[in-house]
């Protein structure tokens, strides 16, 4: 009996597996898995995420402190160079086969903006990260006659 119940147990669980979080499938695409950075002891969880015929899109929010910042961020998933100082720009790169873009929306500052901009640098203020990583375009594919 007790075989039986183990047996039954162990095909529940194999026939159970549930597949990837949507957060987590997206964040494999983009190379943005935790697992993908070792080294880390923290990460960044996205507000949004999903993965539409290949393509990831993810969003983060940072909030302009130090430990969650555009800086840190750039930081925490070894991205090369600096951390974008100008609201929407791009940053583009490969991982793991796809092509991935990150663009940087740095939120207005409110009125009193002088005084916060001396105390928050601009890669250190509240931001939107928008990362999008899917299939690299073949460029024969993408010219026109």
């Amino acid at each position: 009996m007790a075989a039986v119940a183990v047996g039954f147990w162990a095909i529940m669980a194999l026939g159970a597996r549930q597949p990837p979080r949507p957060e987590a499938a997206a964040q494999r695409i983009a190379g943005l898995q935790p697992d993908q950075h070792p080294s880390e002891s923290r990460f960044y969880v996205p507000r949004t995420a999903r993965v539409t015929n290949g393509t990831a899109r993810l969003t983060y929010k940072v909030y302009g402190t130090g430990d969650s910042s555009v800086r840190d961020f750039w930081r925490t998933y070894d991205l090369k160079g600096s951390a974008p100082r100008t609201s929407q720009t791009s940053y583009a790169d490969h991982v793991d086969g796809h092509l991935r873009k990150i663009s940087v929306t740095y939120e207005n500052l409110p009125p009193d903006a002088t005084r916060l901009q001396r105390e928050h640098p601009v890669d250190n203020r509240p931001a939107t990260i928008t990362v999008t990583a899917g299939p690299a375009e073949n460029p024969r594919s993408t010219s026109r006659s």
